[in-house]
């Protein structure tokens, strides 16, 4: 009971997130230091990580910066990276990068997972959708954490691709404006 009470509870805060990003209204602008941002949010998932001997490397300069609410870009890497983990391998590894472009910010999380059929790719942001429903529920989720990353770099003006290969990994490559 009490594993389903958490479920429930991590699927009402994320509805309830994903409602306030959809407002379009987002407050606590502030200039973010993409470095730091990234840096607290691989540490915080450091131990889920260590568990399936994943190591994370990040290639992302001091002097990037953005304006934006810190705790939702803190949601947007919190959701790949913890994606990025479960659908990895043992041993696997996780690349996160950042450059920027003639005023874009171009971010990419790549994992040597398990994987995505391009067939998933039109549905991979919707609410709820999963590729492997059997697998991602044992794994926990509300399969919300990629709409959500969706939303969120839609509120900044960005857009989010995708690329994967079944048995090689999978990269989301997001362009935010500077």
């Amino acid at each position: 009971m009490e594993i389903e009470s958490e479920r429930l509870q991590n699927l009402i805060n994320d509805l309830l997130e994903l409602s306030e990003i959809e407002s379009g209204k987002d407050v606590n602008i502030v200039i973010c230091n993409l470095s730091k941002i990234i840096g607290s949010t691989v540490e915080r998932l450091k131990s889920l990580a260590d568990k399936k001997s994943v190591t994370i490397a990040i290639d992302v300069s001091d002097d990037i910066n953005i304006n934006a609410n810190p705790h939702r870009l803190e949601q947007l890497f919190t959701n790949l990276i913890d994606n990025a983990i479960k659908y990895n391998v043992e041993k696997g590894n996780i690349n996160i990068s950042a450059t920027t472009t003639r005023g874009i910010i171009t971010i990419k999380v790549s994992d040597t997972g398990i994987g995505i059929d391009s067939k998933h790719f039109e549905r991979l942001f919707e609410r709820f959708y999963r590729v492997d429903k059997s697998r991602s529920r044992d794994m926990g989720g509300t399969g919300l954490g990629l709409s959500i990353v969706k939303h969120i770099v839609s509120l900044y003006e960005g857009d989010i691709s995708t690329e994967s290969s079944i048995g090689k990994g999978t990269t989301f490559t997001i362009r935010l404006p500077l």
